[in-house]
């Protein structure tokens, strides 16, 4: 026996084409992902005013790091929120539902709504990222260009020095080219009579000596040992390149491998701990986005309970939108 309620039934399902809503979802998404981006600017002003070059005028990097989370953290959820309520409360009310089931489809729009704002967020990053990676390209080739003109005189001073090029030119420094600018010691004698010599010889085989120097310490960094040949054959060439004797020209040669290896531990050190600082920002970056999820829902679900109640907002004791 078919009921008058099993009869209305189909009536009332047949003007529903679906259940979900894709222009409230479209307005909290695209509302959601512009409030996070103002918010987000908005963090980066304080934090970069926040931040200096110079140590002594800097927060800290460990309390900069959690206000940057925390402010993440902040920014994702209420943008979320406040995107998913929208949703929610845009939505229009299907009467053939039980509470909880109208509470399952809110939910359903907010979990949509975070969606599509992170489809948004993730393009316009990706949009983002190419222009500046091509300003970046942009930018190298116009100082390659002005280097090759003489104009690149600042962005070499600028630039990180290379321990391998300086340990080099330390090695076949001439022996009279003292710190101070200060002229040698009398009776110095012939070492000090042969060091312009010297420092000619030196200067014209820089290139050749260089590259040889470059290619023995390269090699000697992958085994983390300099060999006795090739320290013997160094000591030699640099005593006669900076005209040095015997014993300092071995010495050279041992402060510049030593300080080489320093060098690659401290590199070493910094790819770690790049690469765990970088783990620890992806992690974020994904609690950040799941916080938002919940958020986007629980907000949702607000909205459309404000919806059926004929509910209001109430921000800072106000009814407002806006």
């Amino acid at each position: 026996m078919v009921t008058a309620a099993t009869a209305a039934t189909p009536s009332l399902l047949a003007r529903v084409s679906s259940y979900v809503e894709w222009a409230p979802v479209a307005a909290g998404a695209v509302a959601a992902a512009a409030i996070s981006f103002v918010l987000l600017t908005f963090g980066s002003a304080i934090g970069l005013s926040a931040v200096s070059p110079w140590s002594s005028s800097s927060l800290p990097v460990w309390l900069v790091a959690i206000i940057a989370t925390l402010w993440l953290l902040l920014t994702q959820a209420g943008s979320y929120a406040l995107g998913g309520y929208l949703a929610g409360r845009l939505r229009a009310p299907v009467g053939d539902s039980l509470p909880g089931e109208r509470d399952f489809r809110d939910g359903a729009h907010g979990f949509l709504v975070w969606a599509v704002g992170v489809v948004i967020t993730a393009i316009v990053a990706g949009w983002t990222a190419g222009a500046v990676l091509k300003g970046g390209v942009d930018a190298a080739a116009t100082v390659a260009s002005g280097a090759a003109q003489g104009a690149g005189t600042a962005t070499s001073v600028l630039s990180a020095p290379d321990p391998l090029n300086y340990s080099i030119d330390r090695l076949i420094r001439p022996a009279n080219a003292v710190a101070t600018g200060a002229p040698p010691a009398a009776g110095a004698g012939a070492q000090a009579a042969g060091a312009p010599q010297a420092a000619q010889a030196g200067t014209a085989a820089s290139d050749a000596d260089r590259d040889q120097a470059r290619r023995i310490f390269i090699s000697a960094l992958s085994t983390a040992t300099l060999p006795a040949d090739d320290r013997a054959y160094l000591a030699g060439r640099i005593s006669a390149l900076a005209g040095v004797p015997a014993a300092e020209a071995e010495k050279r040669v041992d402060d510049a491998f030593a300080a080489l290896q320093q060098a690659k531990v401290e590199a070493k050190k910094a790819a770690d701990q790049a690469r765990k600082s970088g783990a620890i920002a992806a992690f974020l970056a994904a609690a950040a986005a799941l916080i938002a999820a919940a958020a986007a829902a629980a907000g949702a679900g607000l909205g459309g309970k404000h919806r059926d109640e004929n509910g209001t907002l109430r921000i800072f004791g106000r009814e407002r939108f806006w």
